[in-house]
């Protein structure tokens, strides 16, 4: 039975930086196939995670913003009398939205474990902060990533006997 993170860990991470764009995490997560990344600075020590739910937050701040908002709005906007208007000023706060930088919506200080973490201890973690994902940084302290570790890799590893 597997007992340690580094044995469950995803070692390629995916990762962003802190000046990457919104635009840009949200097409890295489209591409990868996945929900959250570390946030890593140019000595790829981790600073933070940003996940989905960090860019909806930002989302929430703009007032043309709903999760049903759609394409058919839009163009609703343009058929309407003064409508070209509103929908300038929208399509700027949208690409205002895209351009905001990952160190502003990211959670900063995030929670991280060691290779030698126990897999039961990590699940904690995760479950008492409702983290889906923890970065692993290195045993000797300089908070440089060397894996992953996901709510599915813990699950995995309970059927992985």
């Amino acid at each position: 039975m597997k007992e340690k993170v580094e044995e469950i860990m995803t070692r390629e991470v995916v990762t962003v930086k802190e000046e990457d764009t919104v635009v840009r995490v949200a097409e890295v997560f489209r591409e990868k196939k996945i929900s959250g990344a570390p946030v890593v600075n140019e000595r790829g020590e981790v600073v933070g995670v940003v996940s989905e739910a960090d860019i909806l937050k930002l989302l929430d701040n703009f007032k043309w913003y709903t999760p049903f908002f759609t394409a058919l709005e839009i163009l609703h906007l343009r058929g309407r009398g003064g409508g070209g208007e509103k929908l300038h000023d929208l399509q700027q706060e949208i690409e205002r939205a895209g351009e905001t930088r990952v160190k502003e919506v990211m959670s900063k200080d995030p929670r991280t474990v060691s290779p030698n973490t126990s897999i039961d201890d990590a699940a904690f973690v995760m479950h008492y902060t409702g983290f889906n994902r923890l970065p692993v940084v290195d045993s000797e302290g300089t908070g440089r990533l060397v894996g992953i570790v996901t709510r599915a890799d813990i699950i995995a590893s309970l059927y992985d006997v």
